[in-house]
């Protein structure tokens, strides 16, 4: 988590993208697919790849910011996605990991920008509650 947070400090904040545990019970901030920076990561959006790789090349790479899931479960071990992920959960899935959360969406307004989504006039919600139950 903490190379993440120097990250941001660092300025590249604006390009992480915040994933929800399976269960919705708490975020991990990580390097953003393009597409999907400052905002929820989007499976539809995992093909294009890390927007820190250039020329196949991690931009991060050196600099003492590169987050442990790209260094470990993407390129040190690979085939040990499934348990380095889990590993890496364990840490943000704590007070001091949902505050560092809670702080990037802040920032970047992701809460705002949902809230809007959700509540305004094209929203996908249902329209009734009998609707809902559906769903």
């Amino acid at each position: 988590m903490e190379e993440v947070v120097r990250a941001i400090q660092a300025g590249y904040g604006n390009r992480m993208m915040l994933e929800i545990s399976p269960e919705m019970a708490f975020g991990v901030l990580s390097p953003a697919f393009k597409g999907c920076e400052g905002n929820f990561a989007l499976n539809f959006y995992a093909k294009k790849g890390c927007n820190f790789l250039k020329d196949n090349l991690c931009e991060l790479y050196g600099t003492g910011l590169m987050p442990l899931e790209c260094r470990f479960c993407h390129h040190d071990r690979i085939g040990l996605g499934r348990k380095c992920h889990l590993d890496i959960e364990k840490e943000w899935n704590t007070a001091m990991g949902q505050v560092q959360v809670a702080k990037w969406t802040r920032q970047f307004g992701l809460w705002e920008q949902y809230k809007a989504l959700i509540k305004g006039p094209t929203s996908c919600r249902p329209p009734n509650k009998k609707t809902r139950d559906f769903i």
